[in-house]
């Protein structure tokens, strides 16, 4: 039984939002009635758009429910990327395997790129291509990212889809991301699923904390019930970065809340506080992740 009785829709269905005019409004459902609720919701462009209206922000003034209109919403059938694109990308080598190489070896750095398929996406400056593969093996999404040697991101950031595009070898590609690393859990079916922001910050803990499974979300924002359907019935500990919002919370207070509404509805998420309490203020005003934290005594003692 739902503990709560609005809940977010966690089919794939999107609605007209609002505020931006896009079709990409999540709205809420009244799991009572199984009834949507038109007029509220959270749009999934949280950078661009931001717009969020719970049922009880106005005590259910506007309230509108309806059944479901084929015309109301539009189902996002998602886009995929050939396989042997992967393939070709992991020949080539980047400064983020470098630094890996760097941290651990070159024999585990390797394994850690053949584990999670990392790549290179050599026009690019040689950036960093995180591929998005789904449980059932398909690729969803090639996020790529430059980095220093140092480990450290640059602010250029692309999508291999968009490259594509401009190269002109497809005219249109609709992006719905899945989790990084999603593919292994398919041959691990036992191990703890421990969730972080970055794909960069799961590749690392996986060395560290190699009995755990370790995913990445790819953002705060994208901590999101359709993007954890695919685990839910996984046991799963979920590590937010030390990062203090314009608002005043905490990015780990957001995903705590987050959490309890998606644990509402079957999931076995546990958000863990020990940056909240191991870091300092400094830290958290860096906004350090769970590698960070790990990683200074791991090169006190190289």
């Amino acid at each position: 039984m739902n503990k709560y009785r609005y809940i977010l829709d966690p089919s794939s269905k999107k609605y007209k939002c609002p505020n931006c005019n896009k079709f990409s409004l999540v709205v809420f459902i009244d799991t009572e009635r199984s009834e949507i609720m038109e007029n509220y919701g959270r749009c999934d462009r949280e950078s661009k758009c931001g717009f969020f209206h719970h049922p009880s922000k106005d005590g259910f003034k506007n309230r509108i429910n309806s059944e479901i209109s084929n015309d109301a919403f539009v189902e996002i059938f998602p886009s995929f990327h050939k396989n042997h694109l992967v393939d070709l990308s992991i020949i080539g080598d980047n400064n983020f395997l470098k630094y890996l190489r760097f941290l651990f070896g070159t024999t585990i750095a390797n394994s850690v790129q053949k584990k999670y398929k990392i790549g290179t996406l050599c026009e690019f400056n040689f950036g960093t291509v995180f591929w998005q593969i789904d449980e059932r093996k398909i690729v969803r999404a090639g996020k790529v990212i430059q980095y220093f040697e140092t480990g450290k991101r640059t602010k250029n950031i692309t999508w291999m889809h968009q490259f594509l595009k401009i190269k002109k070898e497809i005219s249109d590609y609709n992006l719905c991301q899945c989790l990084f690393g999603l593919h292994l859990i398919k041959d691990d079916k036992k191990s703890i699923i421990a969730l972080v922001e970055s794909e960069k910050t799961a590749c690392i803990m996986s060395v560290i904390f190699p009995d755990f499974l370790w995913l990445a979300c790819g953002a705060k924002g994208e901590f999101k019930l359709k993007k954890l359907e695919p685990i839910k019935h996984r046991k799963i500990i979920a590590y937010s970065d030390s990062e203090t919002q314009k608002n005043g919370s905490t990015t780990y207070e957001e995903w705590k809340r987050k959490a309890e509404g998606f644990n509402a509805v079957g999931f076995q998420i546990t958000v863990s506080d020990l940056l909240e309490k191991e870091t300092t203020d400094e830290q958290k005003a860096k906004g350090i992740d769970i590698a960070d934290f790990f990683m200074r005594e791991f090169l006190k003692s190289k």
